[in-house]
């Protein structure tokens, strides 16, 4: 390996190698990113509620304002 000083003087030859290897490094870290973001993505579980809307009804307000499950008052019999 050849040893350079700092002030080296880098040929065309050298300045396109190191755009070369830069480009490169890029793309492969952007390869990288897309491919965590797309893993999260498809591993996340929906941010919405499925039951939102029915919790919404088994909810009401009671007389002073507490909250009342109205599925508490279900008789002994198992669902």
């Amino acid at each position: 390996m050849i040893r350079r000083s700092l002030s080296y003087e880098w040929t065309e030859e050298d300045l396109r190698m190191c755009s070369k290897w830069r480009r490169g490094i890029a793309v492969f870290y952007g390869c990288m990113a897309l491919l965590v973001f797309a893993l999260i993505a498809l591993t996340k579980p929906p941010s919405f509620a499925p039951n939102e809307a029915r919790d919404r009804q088994t909810w009401s307000a009671g007389s002073q304002g507490e909250r009342i499950d109205r599925n508490t008052h279900v008789s002994g019999k198992a669902r």
